[in-house]
């Protein structure tokens, strides 16, 4: 998702936080995705490893690592993270514009920027879950093994709804609150920001 960098996630807005207050509201339930998406990536990891020195010195191979990890280890990774960096505002945005903005264009340029992207994901939504619907009623398997894939069909649309109502939340808290006078979420590009914006002050007044 890329939209432009606002106080969208869930706790304050950036302007009220510390600038170096990098660890955002604390939330059980982001801290248990990321938890989760930590702990499938080592597992990952340790697979991928059993997998190449089996392979090499014994000759051995595990069956099915590449299946299991395209259609298992990496969609649970890729999709928990969309909800935890959304959170953290750390998707990828274009401040540029938004940025130069006056003030009083900024909070409904980013309510309907953010409205938009509810939209998006709500859209997303729906289809993965009518893809996920399919694959279950067809029990899609990965590739050309007996592995089950069609489980993980189900991240798509718990992922994109989750997205739906942190993008919901956000267009509103937009609506309702002042923008911040600069609306990056993380707080090193916020410090930068501000640097820039007093040395154009400074050089607009000299």
């Amino acid at each position: 998702m890329s939209a432009p960098s606002h106080p969208a996630t869930d706790g304050p807005p950036a302007g009220d936080r510390a600038p170096d207050d990098s660890s955002r509201t604390f939330r059980l339930d982001v801290a248990v995705i990321e938890v989760a998406a930590v702990a499938v990536t080592f597992v990952m990891m340790l697979h991928i490893t059993a997998n190449a020195l089996l392979r090499s010195f014994a000759d051995r191979p595990m069956p099915n690592t590449l299946e299991i990890v395209q259609y298992w280890y990496l969609p649970i990774v890729a999709f928990l993270g969309f909800v935890a960096a959304q959170h953290r505002g750390q998707h990828i945005a274009a401040d540029l514009l938004f940025e130069r903005l006056p003030e009083a264009a900024r909070r409904p340029v980013l309510a309907v920027v953010l409205a938009a992207c509810c939209a998006l994901a709500a859209g997303f939504a729906w289809f993965g879950w009518q893809e996920a619907l399919h694959a279950y009623e067809i029990r899609k398997t990965a590739g050309v093994s007996d592995l089950p894939a069609w489980p993980t069909y189900f991240l798509v649309p718990l992922a994109f709804a989750g997205l739906t109502a942190q993008f919901a939340a956000a267009a509103v808290r937009a609506a309702v609150r002042p923008v911040a006078e600069h609306a990056a979420a993380d707080p090193d590009e916020a410090a930068v920001l501000r640097e820039l914006s007093a040395a154009e002050n400074k050089e607009a007044r000299s």
